[in-house]
C-alpha cells in the first residue's frame, strides 16, 4: 500500500498513560525508546510525546529512540517560548539526528502563575482578549522559528512539521495559518465534518494550498479483546480515581475491531486524514494497537503494510519544504 492511500496513524506517549488512573511507572528513557521501537512494528506516521515540570525531556528522549528507530517519525512539545532560533535548533537537531524523521508539536503557553489567572478569567471578556494575544505571540514566535528553519539552522526534511492540537477557532487559526498537522478532538463524527470544514476555511484565509494541512482527530482508548473486557478495564481505572473517564477528546472503549470501525466512519463521513490515539495505559494499550487494531486496518486497505517514505514529511504525503 502506498503512503496516500486510506489515513494516517499516530499515537500520543503521555506518562504512564491518558487515563488518570494508569498505574505510575517509572518510564526510563530505555522504556521510551522500547515503546517508540514498539511503535515503529506497527507501521504509525509518528509518535508524540510530552513533558513538563518533573517529566523527562521529550526532545531528549527522542534523539535516544532516533538511534533504536529507522522509519517512524517523532514529535517532542516544543513551547513557543524562549528564543525561537534556539528552539528550531533544537528540533532541527533532532531531524539530523533521525535522518528526517522529526516534527515538533508547539504549543502556546505562559508561565504557571499567568496559567493561573488565564484559566480564571476564560470565558470572559478579558479572558477572550488574552487567550487572542497569548496565540498572536505564538504566531510571531512560528513565523520566526520558520525562518529560522529556512535560513539559519537548516534540517534534512526543510522544515519538521509542526503539529498543532486545536480546540477551537483560535488555536484552528493558529494551526491553519503553520501547521501541517492539526489535532481536532471533536466528539463525532458530524463534529468533526464540522471541525474539518472551518479548519480548510481558515487553512484557504491564510492562502495555503490545499492538501497543505492534514486533520487528525485525537481519541482516548481502553482496548480489550471483547467489549465486556474492555468496560470492565475502564471500570477498573475509573474505580481507581474515583471519577468516570473524561477526557477533552473522545473516549474509545471496546476491542480494535470496533475501534477500526469507528477510524473508518471517521476516515470516510466526518473527513479525518488520520487519527492520534491515546493508549489509556502504557505498554498495553499501545500494544493493543499494533497487535489488535493495525492488522485489522490494513485487511480493510485502510492502512499501509509497509512503510515506503523515510522522512515525516514523506509518510504524511506533504511537499518538501
Amino acid at each position: 500500500m502506498s503512503e496516500h492511500q486510506g489515513f494516517h496513524l499516530s499515537v500520543a506517549l503521555n506518562g504512564a498513560g491518558s487515563h488518570p488512573a494508569a498505574p505510575a511507572r517509572p518510564f526510563t528513557p530505555d522504556d521510551y525508546a522500547r515503546l517508540v521501537r514498539g511503535a515503529e512494528a506497527g507501521l504509525l506516521d509518528f509518535i508524540t510525546v510530552e513533558d513538563g515540570p518533573g517529566r523527562l525531556d521529550s526532545a531528549l528522549l527522542l534523539a535516544l529512540a532516533a538511534q533504536v528507530t529507522d522509519r517512524i517519525g517523532l514529535v517532542p512539545l516544543g513551547p513557543t517560548t524562549g528564543d525561537p532560533t534556539a528552539w528550531a535548533t533544537r528540533i532541527a537537531t533532532l531531524d539530523h539526528l533521525s535522518a528526517g524523521r522529526a516534527g515538533v508539536r508547539p504549543r502556546a503557553t505562559t508561565g504557571n502563575p499567568e496559567h493561573a489567572r488565564l484559566v480564571a478569567i476564560l470565558g470572559t471578556p478579558e479572558g477572550d482578549r488574552r487567550v487572542a494575544q497569548l496565540f498572536s505571540q505564538a504566531d510571531d514566535f512560528l513565523t520566526e522559528a520558520t525562518a529560522a528553519w529556512e535560513n539559519a539552522v537548516p534540517s534534512p526534511q526543510g522544515r519538521p512539521p509542526l503539529v498543532l492540537l486545536a480546540h477551537a477557532t483560535v488555536p484552528y487559526r493558529l494551526a491553519a495559518a503553520h501547521g501541517d498537522v492539526v489535532l481536532v478532538t471533536p466528539a463525532d463524527t458530524e463534529a468533526l465534518a464540522a471541525v474539518r470544514e472551518e479548519v480548510e476555511s481558515l487553512r484557504e484565509e491564510a492562502g495555503r494550498p490545499a492538501g497543505s494541512l492534514r486533520v487528525f482527530a485525537d481519541i482516548d482508548v481502553v482496548l480489550d479483546d471483547s467489549q465486556e473486557a474492555a468496560d470492565a478495564r475502564r471500570a477498573g481505572l475509573e474505580e481507581a480515581a474515583g471519577a468516570p473517564f473524561t477526557s477533552d477528546a473522545a473516549v474509545f472503549s471496546g476491542t480494535p475491531a470496533g475501534l477500526a470501525d469507528l477510524l473508518q466512519e471517521w476516515f470516510h463521513e466526518g473527513g479525518a486524514d488520520g487519527f492520534r490515539l491515546r493508549p489509556a495505559v502504557l505498554p498495553d494499550d499501545l500494544d493493543a494497537i499494533v497487535a489488535g487494531l493495525v492488522p485489522v486496518l490494513q485487511r480493510r486497505g485502510l492502512f499501509r503494510t509497509g512503510y515506503s517514505a523515510r522522512t515525516l514529511r514523506g509518510h504524511l504525503g506533504l511537499a518538501a519544504a
